[in-house]
């Protein structure tokens, strides 16, 4: 089965992650769907989904990725709806490598990073070359949409060891690095894994792997070095790299999500609160909440007191009744705003030391 690389978000020192898409091991179904639709001349999401086990939100994603590798695949609503190939389209993928076939599943963002970007282009011209009927499709669409995976006013992550590091993962062999904990002064400890599969979120790449049989995630930029090992690696029975990113996400948000806040807030800054406190589900509290005069009241769990009080400040309205800290720092917070802000006044001038004045 070949790995599948899709976005992920970031993780903490402790090897957990904030929310995430999964990196998965979704290729052989990819390839199970390509070929059913192949010799099918039409069927439906629920066909596809009751008959490999997943959902239809999963095979419409499926789908998706399928479109991004080139693959003319149609959609349509309605009694006489459906899922199918264009006509005439022929698969191309009997006549691609092993690396090229690896390269247009991962995707042009992780072939790049897995130094298969070469696979990747050649992969994409036989799908073309191998289906004249569909250039004219795919060109035009490839010069009217791009998917940008790097982060804004960030230059993208290039981890040195990378390439060894994708090697154990492909070959299945033992792994040792030199890895620095961030914030850490002391030497990067060396570990020996077993690596599981590489997660590339945005433009970082991530490692999950098992260190003496515990499951870990490790930033490849923090990686100094890598040596792979004649040495098979150790692969947990029944290990499910989506199932096990899943898992931890519930975890990690479990964890630091811990302090209850009650609030009110007008409907008009339910959009504001959601875009102001990522992770927590504003749309499920909403569901459940109390009005009182014209007001949402609204019970959250949030991070610690000093991260709440940022998110919220930036929400029109708000108003915190509990903790009694949360709103001591809200109130402080206001107050030196008011005083730094007030109409007609001057901004406070920085002193000789480089502090700010009251």
């Amino acid at each position: 089965m070949l790995p599948l690389v899709a976005s992920l978000t970031d993780i903490d020192d402790r090897g957990c992650h904030y929310s995430a898409t999964v990196v998965n091991m979704r290729s052989s179904r990819l390839l199970a769907i390509l070929m059913e639709l192949t010799r099918l001349p039409r069927t439906t999401v629920a066909t596809l989904a009751e008959r490999y086990g997943v959902s239809s939100r999963t095979i419409q994603r499926d789908i998706s990725v399928l479109h991004e590798m080139g693959v003319p695949v149609w959609t349509r609503t309605g009694p006489a709806g459906g899922v199918g190939l264009v006509e005439g389209w022929r698969s191309p993928i009997t006549g691609m490598t092993a690396p090229e076939l690896q390269a247009l599943i991962i995707g042009e963002a992780g072939a790049r990073g897995l130094g298969l970007h070469t696979d990747f282009e050649t992969a994409r011209l036989k799908m073309l070359t191998t289906n004249a009927a569909q250039v004219e499709t795919v060109e035009p669409a490839q010069e009217r949409f791009l998917i940008d995976n790097e982060r804004w006013f960030a230059e993208p992550e290039h981890p040195a060891a990378l390439p060894e590091v994708a090697r154990a993962v492909w070959s299945g062999r033992r792994l040792t690095i030199d890895y620095r904990r961030p914030g850490r002064e002391q030497a990067p400890r060396r570990r020996l894994l077993d690596p599981l599969g590489l997660v590339l979120k945005t433009d970082s790449w991530y490692l999950v792997a098992a260190h003496r049989r515990s499951l870990r995630t490790y930033r490849l930029s923090r990686v100094r070095s890598a040596v792979v090992h004649e040495e098979e690696a150790w692969r947990p029975t029944g290990f499910s790299l989506a199932e096990h990113w899943a898992d931890s996400r519930a975890a990690f948000e479990a964890s630091i999500h811990t302090v209850p806040v009650r609030l009110s807030i007008e409907m008009t800054s339910v959009d504001a609160l959601r875009d102001a406190v990522p992770g927590v589900d504003v749309d499920a509290a909403v569901a459940s909440a109390g009005t009182e005069s014209g007001r949402v009241q609204l019970e959250l769990l949030m991070e610690s007191l000093e991260i709440a009080a940022a998110q919220l400040l930036t929400v029109p309205g708000v108003a915190v009744e509990e903790p009694a800290e949360l709103r001591r720092r809200l109130f402080e917070r206001g107050q030196d705003l008011v005083a730094r802000h007030r109409p007609g006044g001057s901004p406070p001038q920085a002193s000789a030391g480089g502090r700010r004045g009251a």
